[in-house]
């Protein structure tokens, strides 16, 4: 298998040659090795490669039945991101100097999953310092560039698994969701990526108080599936959900106030026209949630996270917080938590019910609400990072993931999925269009299938 027959494949079809012994796994992982010295010079997406992919099957505990014929992910090479889901005795380090030489202790529900499929974990994709941030720029390990366009980011926070699986060192890696960062670098790299439902993939040490799930990013819709199967537990309502045509919400305006690129209005109103095309209804409908009132409940639960695991980190490894190991926003995030009184958290985590529960009023009778996923057609480079004034860091996201937020704070899932009608930069490089798909917990099935007609 030459690198290049390796890259066209996404993890079904990899999956599929191992099992039916068209390819060994050996072979597989050295072509992944081959793409990832290809390109990591450029897009820098992997902090470390292993010497040796972490063991499948029965040196991991068994697979689905001992037999490779039967592994749902036979051979498949895949990145671990270097947050949460965590491989015993490997390197954790956050994309924080803070975390620099952690390790973990145990080996995590979501890696042993993969493993018992079959899968092969090859190394650790970059992510911003505490994937805080919409990019993946850090003083630990730098700047992840864009494979599709390398002076653009792949966005964040799973920016080095979206890098990779663009530029095809896997078919598929790890990726995780507190603020759309499976859903950003989707967008960014022309991939699709899902927000689970809150815990419908488990997460026991992690969950960021239920706004953050883990998953992967892939090339295909059918990885999804394949993925769904393999990491999530099951939830009965999923097929019935398929039976009828479904009543979809509309709204392309930026529910922070600022202006969206017409391009993204374009393509968004062109995904609404297919779907209605494939017999699904299609209504426009006002922002469904304040934005300044969401904001205030995110940014609480969000910045207590970021502070408790910098606290974490420096009392684990005796380093001190401040600007020799961390970067200005983490710092001001430390400093915003320190200063919350327990009636500051008490009130956000009562709103995190009632946004809810107003999300599933505004949307009652509707299946799904489809949006642009990003509010502009790119991530810039050095715009979004860690070493941005506070109050331009905060704008700039609102100008550029208006829609992400609002499915961590409720926990619905959510999908982002390349449509055409990209845009062609002044360089000549075509950037693919991205929507978003989102439905009340349990409907992950319900929005693959709708995403099949886009």
């Amino acid at each position: 298998m030459t690198p290049d027959e390796y890259a066209r494949l996404d993890a079904s079809d990899l999956a599929d040659a191992v099992r039916a012994g068209r390819a060994t796994r050996h072979e597989v992982h050295e072509a992944a090795q081959r793409m990832h010295e290809r390109t990591d010079a450029v897009i820098h997406a992997v902090v470390e490669w292993y010497d040796e992919p972490s063991p499948a099957g029965d040196a991991a505990g068994s697979g689905p039945s001992g037999d490779e014929s039967e592994w749902p992910l036979a051979g498949v090479p895949i990145l671990r991101k270097d947050f949460g889901a965590a491989e015993a005795g490997r390197l954790v380090e956050m994309g924080s100097r803070l975390a620099a030489g952690v390790t973990a202790n145990e080996t995590s529900p979501f890696v042993r999953r993969l493993l018992d499929a079959g899968a092969q974990i090859v190394g650790r994709s970059a992510v911003p310092e505490f994937i805080q941030h919409g990019t993946t720029e850090s003083r630990a390990f730098g700047v992840t560039r864009n494979p599709l366009d390398p002076t653009l980011s792949a966005g964040g926070s799973s920016g080095g698994a979206g890098a990779a699986v663009a530029a095809g060192v896997v078919p598929l890696a790890h990726a995780s969701d507190c603020a759309g960062s499976i859903r950003i670098p989707a967008a960014a790299c022309g991939l699709v990526g899902l927000k689970p439902s809150r815990r419908r993939v488990p997460w026991p040490d992690g969950g960021w108080d239920g706004i953050a799930e883990e998953f992967v990013l892939t090339r295909s819709l059918r990885d999804v599936g394949l993925a769904l199967d393999v990491l999530g537990d099951p939830w009965r309502p999923d097929l019935a959900l398929l039976d009828r045509p479904s009543r979809i919400a509309l709204t392309t305006e930026n529910w922070a106030g600022e202006p969206v690129d017409p391009p993204v209005s374009a393509w968004t109103e062109a995904a609404a026209d297919r779907l209605r095309a494939a017999g699904h209804r299609v209504e426009v409908v006002p922002t469904p949630i304040d934005d300044e009132r969401l904001m205030i409940t995110w940014d609480t639960c969000f910045w207590r996270w970021v502070a408790r695991i910098a606290e974490e980190v420096s009392v684990n490894t005796g380093r001190p917080i401040d600007d020799t190991t961390c970067e200005p926003i983490t710092l001001a995030a430390v400093d915003a938590v320190s200063r919350l009184t327990v009636d500051d958290v008490t009130s956000a985590e009562i709103e995190v019910g009632r946004i809810t529960h107003d999300l599933q009023s505004a949307l009652d009778g509707f299946d799904a609400i489809l949006t642009p996923t990003l509010g502009r057609t790119f991530v810039p480079l050095d715009h979004v990072h860690g070493e941005v004034d506070t109050d331009d860091y905060l704008r700039r996201n609102s100008e550029l993931f208006p829609y992400s937020y609002l499915f961590n704070v409720t926990g619905w899932a959510s999908l982002a999925v390349p449509v055409p009608g990209g845009t062609r930069r002044a360089n000549g490089v075509e950037l693919p269009g991205s929507v978003q798909l989102s439905g009340p917990l349990g409907s992950e099935r319900r929005l693959l299938a709708l995403a099949a007609a886009l």
